[in-house]
């Protein structure tokens, strides 16, 4: 009890210190636990705010695979099947990081034909379609570059399919490796920089055009102000 009573108020204390310096209950309440939804809000009108989270999920969950991943043509299929099998929860975590992205692009289209249809991007909300066009973009281009790094079957139809397409090369994977294999299989150089694309780079400009997306939001609200 004794033990109990200090935890508490060493929390306590705490609590009121950082309280004290920068007045974070006010913010909250006004900002979260008390604020007011918008009449008429719907939940095909949070499909943003739900994209967001999704984008939060996979931030969290990508953060466990870097620990264990390796960037390389020749590894990363072994290194994936390591999470899967070797590690405690490893296969409900690479799994979920696997499948969000799907969801996460469906929320963001959903987000803008209801944007399209309901004329919300224009004035004074045209920069609100921009930044949304792009994050749009860079959620596409974040799910491939995803999709390429396993090195198994999937990441062959994918990227040889998409690939075509844009004049890339067309890769051909061995599955017991994972290694891509033939006259122009990818190099680890590539691979790399293909990786550091997808934990990095993309992420970074996502979280540039998300964090104005939301500020001019907060300033003119979707349909009224935030």
């Amino acid at each position: 009890m004794n033990k109990t009573f200090k935890r508490e108020s060493f929390f306590g204390f705490l609590k009121n210190w950082f309280e004290e310096r920068y007045q974070l209950k006010e913010a909250i309440e006004r900002n979260v636990t008390k604020k007011q939804i918008p009449k008429g809000l719907s939940w095909f009108g949070c499909t943003g705010g739900l994209a967001f989270v999704a984008f939060l999920l996979q931030a969290g969950t990508g953060i466990f695979l870097v620990f264990h991943y390796i960037p390389s043509a020749n590894e990363a299929f072994n290194s994936v099947q390591y999470v899967r099998h070797a590690i405690p929860y490893g296969w409900l975590i690479q799994k979920v990081h696997a499948v969000t992205p799907h969801f996460m692009v469906a929320l963001v289209l959903s987000h803008m034909v209801r944007i399209l249809f309901k004329g919300i991007y224009k004035k004074p909300r045209e920069l609100h379609w921009v930044s949304g066009s792009l994050l749009l973009i860079l959620t596409l281009m974040i799910s491939y570059t995803g999709t390429f790094l396993p090195a198994n079957g999937l990441s062959y139809w994918g990227v040889s399919t998409a690939g075509s397409e844009v004049g890339m090369p067309t890769m051909v994977t061995d599955h017991s490796v994972g290694a891509y294999q033939d006259g122009r299989a990818i190099s680890n150089q590539t691979f790399v920089l293909i990786y550091a694309l997808h934990i990095a780079g993309i992420p970074i400009m996502m979280s540039l055009f998300m964090s104005l997306h939301f500020l001019m939001i907060r300033r003119t609200g979707i349909s009224e102000p935030l």
